[in-house]
């Protein structure tokens, strides 16, 4: 069995077996880290009878606390509840022997410092997701999970209206440039050699396929993140998401501060549309805004009836030479 994080001993033999603890590192200063590897443990265990695929899937979430690749972090929004649905995910993915599901909304290829101009390349989000398979891979591997990832680019964006007005393109243009996005990013996969084990789509697409109305779930999604902007995790996220697409932009002068309020508003809304759409059928990738990550389920805590999506950040890492995510 995993050895036991709150005592000394059980700390001694993860140390053996190759966790990064230093010398000072003591049980007291891992007490979140323990709960939610015991929470991982109960969650596999009320699922199987099988220890072996127990112990792997507490592991990888062990992993995932204190052994995640370089720029990766995992369920950092909502980590119980999210940690809870990854544990039915690990182990229905073992038992059935299938890839565990694992899907990345990435952007359209935004210019945002030229007032959202739109191009047909690979967005800076798509980058990072291209250049961060490889490790990704490795690790889920590490424990004998093997996954499937499936990119979505995110061309329902066309249907925001500020962003579609500050593009300046027609329906037909938007989509033109997007379908080009999406080959590009076939052809970097290919080139990789991980056609098989992953897919990039059009989310529009798919959304229509599976028979889900996102413009309605979406106009409900707006309504509910405006109505319950006195939250305080709801306001602070906008804010936050506000000032993380400013910070980004060149383009001060070009697009108002109340603009990018609404723009971030229907951002939230996509998120939390998107969360509407997975359910918790799949872990979610995110690298675009880390801001708006709380929104893949911020809508959905509390709610009987709404599976949490597990959630990975996937952020930008410095070094000397520059970003980590060229390909």
């Amino acid at each position: 069995m995993l050895p036991d994080l709150k005592t000394s001993a059980g700390f001694d033999a993860l140390r053996e077996v190759g966790y990064g603890f230093n010398n000072f590192d003591r049980p007291q200063n891992f007490k979140m880290q323990a709960e939610i590897v015991d929470l991982a443990i109960k969650s596999a265990g009320s699922l199987t009878a099988e220890p072996g695929i127990v112990i792997d899937t507490a592991y990888l979430v062990l992993d995932s606390l204190l052994n995640a690749p370089r720029g990766f972090e995992f369920f950092s929004r909502f980590p119980k509840e999210e940690v809870i649905q990854f544990c039915r995910l690990a182990v229905a993915s073992r038992e059935q022997q299938l890839p565990l599901p694992v899907v990345c909304p990435v952007c359209p290829d935004f210019t945002h410092g030229l007032g959202y101009q739109l191009n047909d390349g690979i967005d800076t989000s798509g980058e990072l997701i291209l250049a961060n398979l490889d490790p990704l891979l490795g690790f889920f591997s590490k424990r004998s999970f093997g996954i499937q990832i499936d990119i979505h680019l995110a061309d329902v964006e066309m249907f925001d209206q500020k962003v579609f007005e500050f593009s300046g393109e027609t329906q037909e243009e938007f989509l033109a440039k997007t379908n080009r996005t999406i080959e590009k990013m076939r052809d970097v996969i290919q080139s990789l050699g991980l056609k098989e084990v992953v897919t990039v789509g059009s989310m529009m697409g798919i959304m229509a396929t599976s028979n889900f109305s996102y413009l309605n779930r979406k106009a409900t999604n707006v309504d509910g993140i405006k109505r319950e902007k006195t939250s305080k995790k709801i306001r602070k996220t906008h804010e936050a998401l506000v000032q993380e697409r400013l910070r980004l932009s060149t383009a001060i002068g070009t697009i108002a501060e109340t603009d990018y309020s609404e723009i971030a508003t229907e951002e939230l809304a996509d998120y939390s549309t998107y969360g509407d759409f997975i359910n918790g059928q799949a872990v979610i990738l995110s690298s675009d805004a880390r801001s708006a990550v709380p929104a893949y389920n911020f809508l959905r805590t509390g709610h009987d009836e709404k599976t949490i999506n597990p959630t990975i950040y996937l952020k930008k890492v410095k070094e000397k030479g520059g970003d980590l995510y060229t390909y």
